[in-house]
């Protein structure tokens, strides 16, 4: 099982960027071989990463046909110094929002609050837009 040591300097930098950071980017890759990376809103539940994404998506149909998947964080710090990548296992669930929301709605917009408002929509609208839940279980950690 995958764990964060909050004593090592590099995992406790990692978890602070998993728990605040707003954007991160998933890749996958096609049944071509071709990677598609996109930038994503993601929540960190303290064990994986949960992206919410529209059903239908390039990365949704490539993670369906069994593509591998890494989450990267910003390369942040004052010379790019701060990255996070993560390998894991990629889980979908289509129309697993809405479920996920009922635990989990608060804290996430709580964290999007200033996103969702220059977004436009409201929450209940991003649930329906973004039905389908993509959970990410951590398996590798590289980041500096």
């Amino acid at each position: 099982m995958f764990t964060l040591d909050t004593n090592d300097t590099r995992d406790a930098k990692a978890l602070g960027m998993l728990q605040s950071d707003l954007i991160g980017w998933i890749t996958t890759v096609s049944a071509q071989g071709e990677p598609r990376s996109v930038p994503v809103w993601f929540y960190w539940d303290d064990t994986s990463i949960v992206v919410l994404t529209q059903p239908g998506t390039a990365k949704v149909t490539h993670l369906l046909a069994g593509s591998p998947v890494q989450f990267h964080l910003h390369a942040g710090g004052p010379y790019g110094d701060d990255v996070v990548i993560i390998d894991g296992d990629a889980e979908v669930a289509e129309n697993g929002t809405a479920e996920w929301m009922l635990a989990h709605r608060d804290a996430y917009e709580q964290k999007y609050s200033a996103a969702i408002k220059d977004y436009g929509q409201s929450i209940d609208q991003i649930i329906d837009t973004f039905s389908t839940r993509i959970t990410i279980t951590p398996r590798r950690l590289r980041a500096w």
